[in-house]
């Protein structure tokens, strides 16, 4: 009996000595969960403060939109009030000052053309101009492109399209010298033919340039008989056949160049 006493007296103790660590773990956990309560508390006031200061944010973005708007609007009548200004000025000058005026802007666009031109762009739209049988646009165009890009990829073409531009103006000896920079300068060109013919085109319009010109149209011929241009030139051939020395006056119909 005094041993189960004993033992019943162990039990306790250590049932009691378990429940203090119990207590002692539940303690710590309390305090665990009080701080994980205060810092969610401060973060709830931290998210609070953000969304004050995004709201404060929204509103300063808006308000500069509102202000950018206004400079804008402002802006406009500013630039209507300077045309219109501009507009009263131009109006009170003299012929000569406005002509100046004119020739300095002509010359600031043209050096601005000249600096973001490309050369396929120079020569499309020349090209372009002469479709449209804008013969003195295209022909400066043409020019251009010679001069800025002489050993350029669509030089040869070019110098053809100076010569049509020319031949359209019935400007027969610079038509000419057009065609005949392509034979002597580019005498690999795929325009050779087209350029011979042309050039004794040109010739049959000047005086005492017909031998030459039947000379162009034989070597044509010769060297490229199966080419539409060899047809052409046979033509002209029998038409020079009975021609007088002073030269065609009427404007005969140019073999269509090589796409390029």
């Amino acid at each position: 009996m005094l041993s189960g006493c004993l033992a019943t007296q162990s039990d306790v103790y250590d049932l009691e000595n378990q429940t203090d660590s119990l207590k002692r773990e539940i303690g710590a956990l309390s305090k665990t969960m009080s701080s994980l309560q205060a810092n969610q508390a401060d973060l709830a006031v931290e998210i609070q403060d953000l969304r004050h200061d995004l709201g404060s944010y929204t509103d300063a973005v808006q308000e500069t939109q509102k202000t950018m708007k206004d400079l804008s609007a402002k802006l406009d009548d500013m630039r209507v009030s300077v045309a219109k200004n501009v507009a009263s000025i131009g109006s009170a000058l003299s012929a000569e000052e406005a002509k100046a005026m004119a020739e300095e802007q002509k010359s600031l666009e043209k050096k601005l053309l000249a600096e973001t031109t490309t050369p396929s762009a120079l020569y499309q739209t020349a090209q372009a101009r002469l479709a449209l049988k804008n013969y003195i646009l295209a022909a400066q165009g043409f020019e251009d492109y010679l001069k800025k890009f002489p050993q350029g990829a669509l030089a040869d073409a070019a110098a053809y399209q100076l010569g049509q531009s020319y031949y359209g103006l019935r400007q027969w000896e610079k038509a000419g010298r057009a065609f005949a920079l392509v034979l002597d300068r580019y005498p690999k060109s795929d325009l050779t033919a087209s350029a011979r013919l042309m050039y004794a085109l040109s010739l049959t319009h000047l005086k005492g340039k017909l031998p030459e010109a039947r000379q162009y149209l034989n070597s044509i011929l010769q060297d490229f008989p199966k080419s539409p241009e060899a047809r052409v030139a046979s033509v002209e051939l029998k038409k020079l056949s009975g021609a007088k020395p002073s030269g065609a006056k009427k404007n005969r119909s140019a073999a269509k160049p090589a796409k390029r």
